[in-house]
């Protein structure tokens, strides 16, 4: 064989070894059509050739094969990649266009405000069994059934509320695909989970308070309900005082909102028009 050349040579033409034969004989396929070669001539590669293999061909003047270098599988995946990367890209920027032009990009950008204050900031800081800060996301990862393990931090790897929170988001893009004017109403989905999720967290701390009121009475045998009543009322405001809501809650709020009024407001041209 002759002296290899570079590696990384190519000549913008790819063919396939189709026959090789022990005597040095061969013949590439590229474009549809058969160009024979013999090893000793054409071959610029280290490994002798294999069926099947890619290679990069080099026709001469003429349109017979001048040289032929292999190309590595490595080569052959990073190319792939490459093209790959290339749809993707090109993909993305396409569904960019659709939500931009069906969703505009005041939704878009409250859409990205929400996933700002439910990952990127605090939401709530607690001061009842230790101190602790808690963005939406690791709230959402807790048991909000129990406060005392909510304000611990308890942390589960994926609930419910995880699951439902994320439905509410691709909710707000459900007119990209769903013809049908009831489908803007999906953008109010992440305000609704946020009030049911407001109003669970108030029951638990109700609750909460609820039953250690029943044990004070408990004790109490009964009597001196208005002193426990009143013990229970300074319970649940110490609780709320507890508890401070950081810029993540006010991004929530003001996002989700914004998206509720587009979303209504969407509804009503399309039943309208």
């Amino acid at each position: 064989m002759q002296a290899s050349s570079p590696a990384n040579t190519t000549t913008g033409q790819r063919g396939r070894i189709m026959t090789y034969q022990a005597s040095g004989l061969g013949t590439v396929s590229m474009d549809g059509m058969q160009y024979p070669f013999d090893v000793s001539k054409h071959w610029r590669s280290d490994t002798a050739p294999a069926l099947n293999a890619v290679v990069d061909v080099c026709l001469d003047a003429s349109g017979a094969i001048e040289t032929l270098h292999v190309v590595s599988t490595q080569q052959l995946a990073q190319e792939d990649m490459a093209i790959a990367a290339k749809l993707a890209r090109a993909k993305g920027q396409q569904l960019w266009s659709k939500a931009v032009a069906m969703l505009g990009l005041p939704v878009l950008a409250s859409i990205g405000i929400l996933l700002a204050g439910a990952f990127l900031f605090n939401v709530l800081d607690m001061r009842l069994y230790g101190n602790s800060s808690f963005s939406f996301w690791e709230m959402l990862g807790m048991p909000i059934d129990n406060l005392e393990r909510l304000s611990q931090g308890t942390r589960s790897s994926f609930t419910s509320g995880r699951f439902f929170f994320l439905l509410a988001i691709g909710a707000c893009f459900a007119s990209l695909f769903i013809h049908n004017a009831k489908a803007a109403l999906g953008k109010a989905a992440p305000l609704l989970f946020l009030l049911i999720y407001a109003a669970r967290l108030t029951m638990t701390v109700r609750d909460s308070v609820n039953a250690s009121t029943a044990g004070v009475q408990s004790l109490l045998g009964g009597r001196n309900n208005e002193i426990a009543s009143r013990m229970a009322d300074e319970m649940l405001s110490q609780v709320w005082h507890s508890m401070s809501f950081g810029v993540g809650s006010y991004l929530l709020l003001a996002s989700a909102t914004v998206l509720a009024a587009y979303g209504y407001g969407e509804y009503k041209r399309k039943t309208i028009g």
